[in-house]
This record gives structure tokens, sequence and C-alpha cells, in this order.
């Protein structure tokens, strides 16, 4: 009889939700990797933009060129807010995506640790059924012998080693050589 844990089923679905959110968290990670170098690319432009505008303005510029950069800057810090608040969002969301696969986690935990209570308690089990049973029969046997009055096992195998064998007992004796 093997070890059957009632409960392996729900076992295996902690663990393939575990692995879900593993996988989840891995996608959640990347997402907001993404959108912070996104949001640092844009940072980047927007103070390239800002240097070239300070730069442009210490020169001769006409009023149409500084209010297009003017602009372009504007639109820059837009897309930048717009950038961060994604970022934000995306590392909440890797946040709660890490949250859920530590408690995906611990619950796949309890459950091996019920398991490996369970089979070894299974294992003492079998182990004290193996024991009763030799102890079962080793009694019976020494009651068999007491009440037959057969000899013990050493004596037994004492007597049986000092036995002829069928096979020796049909050779004939080798005879003398003269």
């Amino acid at each position: 009889m093997s070890f059957k844990f009632r409960l392996q089923r729900v076992l295996e679905l902690r663990e393939k939700s575990e692995q879900a959110r593993a996988r989840t968290l891995r996608e959640a990670s990347e997402s907001a990797d993404l959108m912070r170098e996104q949001a640092n690319a844009l940072q980047a432009l927007r103070t390239l933009q800002r240097d070239s505008l300070d730069a442009a303005s210490r020169g001769v510029i006409t009023a149409g060129e500084l209010q297009h950069v003017a602009y372009v800057i504007d639109q820059l810090d837009t897309r930048l807010a717009r950038a961060t608040v994604d970022a934000a969002e995306a590392e909440r969301l890797a946040i709660e995506a890490q949250q859920a696969l530590q408690l995906a986690s611990r619950d796949r935990r309890v459950l091996g640790r019920l398991k490996e209570k369970h089979a070894e308690r299974w294992m003492e089990t079998e182990q004290q059924r193996d024991r009763l049973h030799m102890d079962e029969i080793a009694l019976s046997r020494f009651t068999r012998k007491r009440v037959t009055g057969e000899p013990a096992d050493a004596e037994r195998t004492a007597r049986t080693t000092n036995r002829v064998t069928p096979a020796r007992a049909l050779t004939p004796p080798s005879s003398p050589t003269l």
C-alpha cells in the first residue's frame, strides 16, 4: 500500500497558481522597467531640449523658433508627466504581483508541510503495523516450538550442518590406490 495525500490535487493547483503568479510578477517587473526606461529617456530628451533652448537664447533666435522650442518642451513635460504616472502605476502593479506571489508561495508551503506530516504519520503507522506483524510471527513460532517441543533455531542449524547430504550418501566411497 502506498501513501496517498488526499489534498494532492489542491497542492498541485496551488503550485500552478504560484507559477502563474511568478509569471505575472515577471511581466509586471518587465513592464515597470520598460516604463522607467521610457520616463528616463523622455527626461533626457527634455533636458537636451532645455539646454538647446538656453543655448539658442544666448544667440540670435527668432520669436517663432523660440515659441516652437517652448512648445516642444511643454509637450515633453506632458509626456514625461504621463510616463512618470505610468511608471508609478507599473511599479504598484509589480509590488501587488510580488505580494500575490508571496501569498501563493506561503499557501503552497503550508500544504507541502501538511503533506510531509501526513507522509510521516503514514510511514510511522506502516512501520508500527510491520512491527506488530513481525511480533505476531515471532510469538506464534515461539508458542509452536514450546508446544511441539521443537528445538531452537540454533540447535536445528547445528544439526542440519552435521548431516550428510543425500548426494554424498549415494556416491560410492573411493577405493584406496595401491
